[in-house]
């Protein structure tokens, strides 16, 4: 769901905080893996998704369990926020690079993806996604998918330059992401 909030605010909903980090990542310098299963020109993404992952489960202390499809692979609200970040943003330019931050707390985790694009007028792409209207240069599935997930709160900062994702992973938030679509 795209409901506005800030780092701050975020990290006052997963507190307290177990781990955080930052990451500059430089597509072109990210080592792509022999089975990765995207696109060669996002082969990066699927490196940088598995070290993600294997992080994000140690500071964890275990499974992402529901989350992991909801964040990572072709509906993961994280996967399109790396996507956006490199297409639209860096105009698929490989050497810039994108800032992820990640924060994990026992409430949940949050995430801010950065690039240094122009930003777009976010508030004016929802008018337009809202109204029906062309909203996209390219597909426009993320937008469409962070608005419809019932589960991880969307946000944006830095004139759209930076997209920010709050998934709570207390047990009732969990509960509901383990429900089939339609079921409380």
């Amino acid at each position: 769901m795209i409901d506005p909030f800030t780092v701050d605010a975020g990290l006052v909903e997963i507190a307290p905080l177990v781990a955080q980090w930052q990451d500059e990542l430089v597509p072109c310098e990210v080592r792509p893996l022999p089975h990765a299963t995207y696109s060669p020109r996002y082969a990066w993404m699927f490196t940088y998704e598995k070290d993600l992952k294997r992080r994000l489960i140690a500071a964890r202390g275990g499974s992402l369990g529901p989350w992991e499809p909801r964040l990572f692979g072709a509906d993961g609200a994280l996967s399109e926020g790396l996507s956006n970040a490199f297409l639209h943003g860096h105009r698929r330019q490989p050497e810039v690079p994108i800032l992820v931050r990640c924060w994990v707390g026992q409430g949940g985790l949050l995430f801010a993806v950065s690039d240094q694009g122009p930003g777009f007028d976010v508030e004016a792409a929802l008018g337009r996604l809202r109204s029906g209207a062309g909203y996209f240069h390219v597909a426009g599935n993320g937008l469409r998918a962070l608005a419809a997930a019932a589960d991880i709160r969307a946000s944006w900062a830095d004139g759209g330059r930076t997209l920010l994702l709050l998934v709570p992973t207390t047990s009732e938030s969990a509960r509901s992401a383990e429900a089939p679509p339609g079921q409380p």
